[in-house]
């Protein structure tokens, strides 16, 4: 059957519809999956924080596009494998990094300014234990480094740096980047348990909510980003080399401890016994997780073949250009944070007893 590539797109989209209203609705998991989205109509702003921060990494950052060609487009037998690639590898970074932080990491600076205040003046009320001296001021170091390398970042799109601050600079940017995706992800699970059991009936303090307690686990989350900065490293290390098998070695650790955000978030103790907690919700969750899996490569490749699709048909038109852009990332912000919030529900409810994600 020989179809334009405007009938193809629009075959494609409605696919996508169908086979969405079909998931809701007979779906083994179709509970957790209608949660998610409930969640999420309530709370549409973490759509377009998502998207927003898609698109800054995307004309800013250096995340590229994948660019297919209609060629391959039009067969299925050659972009099928392609497509399915990348979506297993945008599905394994999700538990860990659902806003891309990279420059989202800019804005690092000033929850840190806020951490290190309020740690001051109420140390009893962000941990358990009273933080020593030296934590205290080990906070004002990190966060006098984070405005000097905004600082730099800012200099340095006006004028080259020297070699040596300009390898700083960059040595930083990883840091407060591993950082920045820690804090969001112990962030957005703290905010999808506040709204799964809130303690107010205002929807709109979970994320002021959410916030205090990400505060709360601040250590945590500093080894959270050691984790972090080490996956973000191997995974530069793999997009230039990307012949090498160092791919499928960073998809299983990111997918080993898919659950380890939820565990940093959600129970107190070390890093370590955390990590273990981590592989128990896992293999609690691992069968309704696989489940999840199934559905999500498949919306997600159909999702990115419709907008590669609408990529390839706009590329000559600038003007459609500047309307696929951020319509495209809405509608792949959307799915994200869809399946995400339906995977931390999942590993919030079976992962351990109610009674432990209570802390």
């Amino acid at each position: 059957m020989n179809l334009t590539h405007w009938q193809s797109t629009a075959l494609a989209l409605l696919s996508f519809a169908a086979g969405l209203v079909l998931h809701l609705r007979w779906h083994p998991l179709r509970q957790p999956l209608s949660d998610a989205w409930d969640c999420l109509r309530l709370h549409p702003a973490l759509i377009l924080f998502t998207a927003g921060a898609m698109l800054l990494a995307t004309t800013l950052g250096n995340e590229k596009e994948t660019i297919y060609s209609l060629h391959i487009l039009n067969d299925w037998r050659e972009a099928l494998p392609l497509l399915a690639r990348e979506a297993l590898a945008r599905l394994a970074v999700l538990p860990h990094a659902l806003m891309v932080p990279w420059p989202l990491s800019c804005v690092v600076p000033l929850p840190l300014m806020f951490l290190t205040v309020r740690i001051w003046r109420w140390p009893y009320r962000y941990g358990e234990r009273r933080p020593v001296l030296e934590q205290k001021c080990i906070l004002i170091i990190v966060t006098l480094l984070s405005f000097a390398w905004l600082g730099m970042e800012g200099v340095s799109m006006r004028r080259m740096l020297p070699e040596e601050m300009e390898t700083m600079k960059l040595a930083l940017r990883y840091i407060f980047t591993a950082l920045a995706a820690a804090g969001t992800q112990v962030w957005l699970v703290r905010f999808v348990m506040a709204w799964e059991r809130p303690q107010k009936t205002d929807a709109d303090g979970d994320a002021a909510a959410a916030l205090e307690h990400a505060f709360a686990r601040w250590q945590g989350v500093a080894w959270l980003a050691g984790f972090d900065l080490l996956w973000m490293s191997w995974r530069w290390w793999q997009a230039n080399t990307p012949q090498s098998i160092g791919a499928w070695w960073w998809v299983e650790l990111l997918l080993l401890f898919a659950a380890l955000p939820v565990a940093v978030a959600a129970v107190p103790g070390t890093f370590w016994q955390q990590g273990a907690t981590a592989l128990r919700i896992l293999r609690r969750s691992i069968v309704r997780l696989l489940m999840l899996a199934v559905t999500a490569i498949a919306l997600r490749i159909v999702v990115q073949y419709t907008a590669a699709m609408a990529y390839a048909l706009c590329a000559g038109a600038p003007f459609l250009r500047m309307i696929e852009l951020p319509l495209s990332a809405l509608v792949l912000a959307m799915l994200d944070c869809w399946l995400l919030l339906t995977a931390l529900l999942l590993m919030l409810r079976h992962g351990f007893p109610r009674s432990s994600t209570s802390a």
